[in-house]
């Protein structure tokens, strides 16, 4: 079994083993006093809830026998403000990072989808044959052409008497 606190710093010690704490106290002319609780932020981007102050303005006789109690009360709180926004901060980390892999994976599939196929390979250019010249494919087609031939092939000479003059 533990013992509750049941006193001030005793109360306070759970909020002071993370953060900065600030006391103030104040008496009015009536006979009260008025004490705050202020919790410093330990972060810049640290959510203001975790700063709230608590204000009590009650006689002495009250704060000495309420005080713990409800120091208490505000360190529960406070650490399960702490909780449930580091949590919300979890899992607004966890969407963003599934939200980021989804795209990144939609966008693949759309990449992988607009792939382009290589083009073929640019056929070699054709150089210009001369007048005398036999392109390679004349030259296959003449050389299998030369089996097939009938044996009788007349040839034809001409003389320079065949022309007019």
């Amino acid at each position: 079994m533990t013992t509750e606190p049941t006193g001030l710093f005793q109360g306070l010690a759970p909020l002071l083993a993370n953060r900065t704490v600030i006391l103030t106290v104040s008496a009015n002319g009536t006979g009260q006093v008025t004490l705050n609780v202020i919790p410093k932020k330990v972060k810049d981007d640290e959510s203001d809830a975790l700063t709230t102050a608590l204000c009590i303005t009650a006689s002495p006789e009250e704060l000495d026998r309420d005080l713990p109690a409800q120091l208490r009360e505000f360190t529960n709180v406070h650490a399960k403000t702490a909780c449930n926004i580091q949590r919300v901060k979890d899992e607004l980390a966890a969407a963003e990072k599934a939200e980021r892999e989804a795209a990144d994976e939609k966008r693949a599939k759309k990449t992988k989808a607009k792939t382009v196929p290589p083009a073929p390979a640019p056929a070699k250019p054709q150089a210009t044959l001369g007048l005398f010249d036999q392109s390679e494919v004349d030259a296959e087609d003449a050389t299998a052409d030369v089996g097939c031939r009938d044996e009788h092939v007349s040839v034809a000479t001409c003389r320079s008497s065949d022309y007019p003059d």
